[in-house]
């Protein structure tokens, strides 16, 4: 395919996705640094703030983690007595982890900056327009999990 069908980066929906992800994590990053969190620690107190007693391998593909980094957060996490880690009652295979009270609090304490933040992406764009970009999104995302 010439070069000439390239769209240009303001069409090419790879490189705005990309940009749009590097410029709103570039500040977020910062709430996160700021309680010495990184985005892994971020996505697994989330997770298990709406789904608690997750599988190692169902956070591990929720917060879209290799699961031997995600093992290294977890020994962190748990280490600051942000999270437990419990095998199963039927398989003992199982891992499953569980927010403490004291990951649960660290959550929401960044919570509210996070969506200060995400206000502010947000700004100038209708509650409708907002509604179809989440669900194009996550279209976009189902097909790429394809």
């Amino acid at each position: 395919m010439p070069a000439s069908a390239y769209p240009g980066h303001d069409r090419f929906l790879p490189y705005l996705i990309n940009r749009t992800a590097t410029q709103i994590n570039r500040r977020l990053f910062d709430i996160l640094d700021q309680n010495g969190l990184t985005m892994t620690h971020w996505r697994v107190l989330a997770f298990l703030s709406g789904q608690d007693g997750l599988s190692i391998g169902e956070l591990a593909q929720a917060t879209m983690t290799e699961q031997s980094t995600l093992s290294r957060s977890l020994r962190t996490l748990e280490g600051r007595g942000y999270v437990r880690r419990l095998g199963g009652s039927t398989d003992t295979r199982t891992v499953h982890v569980y927010l403490e009270p004291l990951g649960r609090r660290t959550f929401e304490s960044m919570l509210e900056p996070a969506l200060a933040l995400e206000a502010i992406y947000m700004k100038g764009i209708s509650e409708r327009d907002r509604q179809t970009l989440r669900r194009l999104l996550l279209k976009v995302l189902a097909n790429c999990e394809e």
